[in-house]
C-alpha cells in the first residue's frame, strides 16, 4: 500500500516537539468548514502505535505535543472530523 504524506521533518531523538498543521480545503478556496475534532495517531517504525491522544484545535489549525523514543522513521496521523467527513492527513517524521 502507498501512503501519501501531507510533509516530512527531521527531529532529534530525545526532542519534545508541538507538531502544527493548518488545514486548507484541496481546492485552494477559502470556504468556510469547522473542525469539530481532531486526535494523533504516532506509529514507530514497524507501524506500531507508540503514542496516541487529542489534538488542540484553534480555528483551521491543529496541535500535538509529541516525544518520539527511538530513532527510526515515523508516521505521525491527523485524525480529524470536518461536517459529516473523517480525513487524515500523514507526517513522515524522521527520528535520528
Amino acid at each position: 500500500m502507498s501512503r501519501q504524506y501531507v510533509a516530512e521533518m527531521l527531529i532529534d531523538l530525545g526532542e519534545r516537539i508541538h507538531i502544527r498543521s493548518e488545514v486548507k480545503p484541496k481546492c485552494e478556496q477559502e470556504l468556510p468548514f469547522e473542525i469539530k475534532s481532531a486526535r494523533y495517531e504516532l506509529f514507530a517504525p514497524g507501524e506500531n502505535l507508540e503514542d496516541e491522544g487529542e489534538c488542540t484545535i484553534n480555528g483551521h489549525e491543529l496541535d500535538a505535543l509529541i516525544q518520539p523514543r527511538m530513532v527510526g522513521t515515523y508516521t505521525f496521523k491527523y485524525v480529524y472530523e470536518v461536517a459529516d467527513e473523517i480525513w487524515i492527513d500523514a507526517v513522515r517524521l524522521k527520528v535520528s
